[in-house]
């Protein structure tokens, strides 16, 4: 499945296929056009797919079902009378944190998807769960450096690490061409606060202004992380209790 802002499927479902049919035998004006703002989106969509594809030959697949993936959300566009972004008729899958998948299809310009948008466009260099990124500690230093090497890019959460597809995540390398094994897993909604490698050293009472700026592990602050499998691009499940000062050192991603 290819790298979008909303993961989508590519086949069209049972009432888009019946629209195509009955457009195919009575001329309806129902596929007559998909709308600029629709195209525009279809078309941002399919740049970013590929964007976050790996590069040369091993990225040839990833592209291939960009390519398809935005020929089957133009008919899908098309199957409506009046598409309008963000969703333009495309079916929508998401996928929750524990990898679990719902489909909706949108009939209207109001149907809308939930979780994380986002999707991991690049990789930060392993770090320990101190981060300290363009001379900035914590998770400003890591935003900073994700938006420098990729414009507009963040770091990622959790969420966004498991909303991204596989292939996206397949021989991906960080910034400074290392292959990426692991992921410290950012989640803002984690409890206790400690597991967010927070400074309780310095802060008390620790707060999430201060998450991943703690480096060593005399305090019961530690942090979370899931493993990536580079060659396949899938995660494994989420550890807890990560030293913070040595996991060994964990890859912050980035995300648009």
């Amino acid at each position: 499945m290819p790298p979008l802002r909303r993961v989508r499927t590519v086949a069209p479902t049972a009432a888009v296929a019946m629209v195509l049919l009955g457009a195919s035998l009575f001329g309806s004006p129902a596929l007559a056009k998909c709308t600029k703002d629709c195209r525009k989106l279809i078309a941002g969509d399919f740049v970013m797919c590929k964007h976050g594809c790996p590069k040369h030959k091993p990225g040839r697949p990833c592209r291939q079902a960009c390519l398809s993936q935005k020929k089957a959300d133009k008919l899908a566009c098309k199957a409506l009378a009046n598409p309008t972004p963000p969703e333009c008729g495309q079916t929508v899958t998401t996928t929750t944190m524990a990898g679990v998948s719902t489909t909706t299809t949108a009939v209207s310009a109001t149907t809308t998807t939930t979780g994380a948008a986002g999707v991991v466009v690049g990789s930060l260099p392993a770090t320990p769960g101190r981060f300290n990124f363009n001379v900035t500690l914590g998770l400003a230093g890591a935003n900073a450096a994700c938006n420098t090497s990729f414009a507009g890019a963040h770091a990622c959460t959790l969420s966004e690490l498991h909303n991204t597809p596989a292939g996206t995540l397949m021989g991906l390398k960080d910034t400074s061409n290392m292959t990426v094994m692991s992921f410290w897993a950012i989640d803002p909604a984690a409890d206790p606060i400690t597991a967010q490698c927070c400074d309780d050293v310095s802060f008390h009472p620790c707060t999430s202004a201060h998450n991943w700026e703690y480096g060593t592990a005399h305090t019961t602050s530690r942090g979370q992380k899931v493993a990536l499998d580079n060659a396949t691009g899938a995660l494994g499940t989420l550890t807890t209790g990560v030293q913070c000062n040595f996991a060994p050192n964990n890859w912050v991603a980035c995300c648009k």
